[in-house]
């Protein structure tokens, strides 16, 4: 479906779902975010048919504007070209990332990995029909395999720069990825969760606490790391908070100095 490049994610804003809340309800934006009036033409218009097929099969659950938003501005903002995506669902993030990086000329540069196989299918199919084929590789596995970060750092030919945790949401997991993952980024890279608010801690199946305990007690073991919890509002919608992402998100960043820095 080809849609007006004037229009674009306003679109949204007529539209009831709660997967466009950033869109809707008073206070709604009348712009369109960066991270979509970038996209070509044809990239735009793949995300809307995404957001279409995604509706037909309720498989709503991607993250949102405001965390993408950060992401955009990280990665567009220094070049970063390698990166490591622990859960991907239907593939929106990936979709985006991988236009990003695309728009970079920086090819092998997004991993992402997802349990489910369902969800690595339908995340290929798009990937496939985006024509960004170059630029992500999809692997169906545990994002806390021990086996993984060799398999990125193969695919990219050094340590990821950036690793992006959005996967299951439960405490262990979360524990298991933070300690699988950081130690393994470049000197100076960055490692986002998103997820980490209070409110969040409702998406953990296992009534463990989520990713708001597992990095609230893996950032007071490791105080040598710079970390900021980005905290969203403690309601949904969040209009009202600066960060309005109620599922918050959380940044660490690994010491030393950033990879080429004298």
């Amino acid at each position: 479906m080809d849609c007006d490049p004037q229009q674009r994610s306003l679109l949204f804003r007529g539209r009831a779902a709660k997967r466009y809340w950033w869109h809707t309800g008073p206070g709604a934006p009348a712009f369109i975010p960066p991270v979509y009036s970038c996209l070509s033409d044809d990239e735009w218009n793949l995300i809307a048919a995404w957001f279409e097929e995604t509706e037909r099969l309720n498989l709503a659950g991607e993250c949102q504007v405001p965390l993408m938003s950060v992401m955009q501005g990280l990665i567009m903002g220094s070049q970063v070209r390698s990166i490591v995506q622990a859960g991907h669902y239907a593939g929106y993030s990936t979709l985006l990332v991988g236009f990003m990086l695309r728009r970079m000329g920086f090819r092998r540069s997004l991993f992402t990995v997802d349990i489910d196989r369902m969800s690595c299918d339908f995340t290929a199919s798009w990937v496939k029909r985006a024509g960004l084929l170059e630029y992500v590789h999809i692997e169906q596995r545990d994002s806390a395999d021990p086996s993984l970060p060799g398999l990125a750092e193969q695919y990219f030919g050094e340590p990821p720069r950036l690793v992006f945790i959005d996967s299951a949401h439960t405490y262990g997991q979360t524990r298991r990825e933070l300690e699988l993952w950081f130690p393994r980024l470049c000197p100076g890279g960055f490692l986002i969760c998103h997820d980490s608010s209070a409110f969040a801690a409702t998406f953990d199946s296992t009534g463990q606490g989520g990713v708001v305990r597992a990095v609230t007690e893996w950032k007071a073991e490791h105080p040598e790391v710079q970390c900021m919890a980005i905290s969203g509002p403690t309601t949904f919608p969040g209009r009202d908070a600066v960060y309005e992402d109620v599922c918050g998100t959380f940044l660490a960043q690994k010491p030393g100095p950033a990879r080429g820095s004298p």
